[in-house]
C-alpha cells in the first residue's frame, strides 16, 4: 500500500508576513513545499509499529531533498549548545548565520515539546520552526487514538501567541494499492 498526500494546509505564526519573508530568503515558498509532498509517494510495509513510524522516516528524508534540491546543506539539528535537542531536519540559512528547523510529529503531547524546543532555538540559531503534522489521523493510523491533528495545534499555536515564527503545516492523503 501506498500513500499520496493530497491536501496540504498552512498556518503562519505570530505574522503571515514574516514567516514568508522567512521562507523566501531561503529561495522557497509554500506552494513549493506543498507541491513536494505531494510529489513523493509514501509507502506502508505493514509493520505492527504503525505508519506512522514509516511515514516519519519518509517525510524527513523528502523535506531533505526538497531542500537539497533547492541548493541548500542539512546540518546540525541541534538547537542550541547548551541542550541536547535535535530537530528532524535543519536548513541553515545561506545569508543570515541561522535556519530552519523542521520537526515532523505524530503524538499529540509531543507538539508541546517541540513548541518549547522552537522557543529554546530562537534564542539561538532558529530563524523558523516548521512542525508537520497530519490534518486527519484516521488516515494514517486509525488505531493511534493520541495522534496530534492540524486543526488542534493550530489552536494550541494561537493561544500561546508566540514570538518566535512558525510554519504549521498540514497534510492529508489517499491510500492506494501497490502498483
Amino acid at each position: 500500500m501506498s500513500f499520496k498526500i493530497v491536501d496540504v494546509e498552512f498556518y503562519k505564526s505570530p505574522c503571515s508576513a514574516e514567516v514568508d519573508d522567512i521562507i523566501s530568503s531561503y529561495g522557497i515558498s509554500c506552494k513549493e513545499i506543498e507541491n513536494a509532498l505531494k510529489e513523493g509517494t509514501y509507502r506502508h510495509s505493514k509493520t505492527n509499529e504503525g505508519f506512522q513510524k514509516e511515514l516519519h522516516e519518509q517525510l524527513k528524508f523528502e523535506l531533505m531533498l526538497f531542500f537539497k534540491l533547492k541548493g541548500h546543506s542539512i546540518s546540525s539539528q541541534r538547537y542550541s549548545r547548551e541542550f541536547d535537542l535535535e530537530s528532524d531536519v535543519a536548513v541553515p540559512s545561506k545569508t543570515s548565520g541561522k535556519g530552519i528547523y523542521i520537526e515532523i510529529e505524530f503524538r499529540d503531547k509531543n507538539q508541546f515539546a517541540d513548541i518549547v524546543k522552537f522557543q529554546i532555538g530562537y534564542k539561538h540559531d532558529l530563524e523558523l520552526g516548521v512542525l508537520v503534522v497530519p490534518k486527519n489521523k484516521k488516515n494514517i493510523n486509525p488505531g493511534y487514538k493520541t495522534m496530534i491533528e492540524f486543526h488542534n495545534c493550530k489552536d494550541v499555536l494561537e493561544a500561546l501567541e508566540l514570538e518566535v515564527p512558525i510554519l504549521l503545516i498540514g497534510f492529508d492523503g489517499i491510500w492506494k494499492n501497490a502498483e
